[in-house]
């Protein structure tokens, strides 16, 4: 069993259960998503994660059939059907069946997958990733969708170099975000990150939490003033960059303020099944 979802009020093996193709989300890409991780096999960011859920349902016009209380229930059930010593979760809202199969019409649909979670390589944290740089700003940067279309082409490209995203800037060179995570600049020794025409996510939420972070817009020529880069997300976590299109960022050296840092998430992460405990 790889992977388990709930869907119409019950939990299937993943081969098992189905949605119609004449739903939106698989004709039109018109749904919402999310993703978290657990730790301890407590899901991390829980209610952050489905608030930023049912926002992205509110900002492209979708509605969702179960409240917050609703969805926190169904994650805790798939978790105790779930075999695996981590799991990921990931959380979708489809666009619905269309009669002219362009325009929502009918109910969505929604469900939600358990996956044995799938660390990256250490190698990536000890030494640091590589990432190259495109053109694209996200249309809806305050809603999750499930058009990836952008960031599946660029990563292709990406694997391509032996880079692990795509830092994505507009057409005015502003830094945005990457294919899968938010950035994070390290510039005359404090910690940069964009502000403006990002998804915001909720790892990012949690290192502004835990460290001074400058939001800020920054460009792309400001790359040669860099001391470090990291990327923030649900499975990379922090993440140091050691190069930018084959530009080498502080000589390759992670510096310690980025060391600390994830030295500091780890801990938290640690910590945060602990503390959820305490605070019921």
């Amino acid at each position: 069993m790889k992977t388990l979802i709930y869907i119409n009020g019950q939990i299937l093996d993943g081969n098992e259960a189905k949605i119609s193709p004449l739903d939106l989300s698989v004709l039109r890409g018109y749904g919402v998503m999310d993703y978290l991780r657990t730790y301890g096999r407590c899901p991390f960011m829980l209610r952050d994660h489905l608030e930023r859920f049912l926002a992205s349902a509110v900002e492209i016009g979708m509605e969702m059939p179960h409240s917050l209380f609703e969805l926190e229930e169904i994650v805790y059930k798939l978790l105790d059907k779930a075999p695996f010593d981590e799991v990921s979760l990931k959380f979708v809202l489809t666009g619905g069946l269309s009669e002219d199969q362009l325009m929502p019409g009918g109910s969505s649909t929604f469900f939600a997958v358990a996956y044995p979670f799938k660390p990256f390589a250490e190698k990536y944290f000890q030494e640091g990733g590589r990432i190259i740089t495109r053109e694209f700003q996200r249309p809806f940067p305050k809603a999750k969708t499930t058009q990836y279309l952008p960031a599946i082409l660029a990563l292709r490209e990406a694997e391509k170099t032996g880079a692990i995203d795509v830092l994505f800037h507009d057409s005015n060179g502003w830094i945005r975000e990457t294919g899968t995570a938010n950035f994070f600049a390290v510039i005359d020794g404090k910690i940069v990150t964009p502000k403006t025409g990002i998804l915001e996510g909720i790892t990012r939420k949690v290192v502004l939490d835990l460290a001074p972070v400058e939001e800020r817009e920054i460009h792309i020529d400001e790359m040669k003033s860099f001391e470090g880069v990291f990327l923030a997300s649900s499975n990379k976590e922090i993440m140091p960059i050691i190069s930018i299109n084959n530009f080498q960022i502080n000589n390759c050296v992670i510096p310690l303020v980025i060391r600390n840092l994830m030295t500091t998430f780890a801990n938290h992460t640690k910590l945060y099944k602990k503390n959820l405990l305490r605070n019921i």
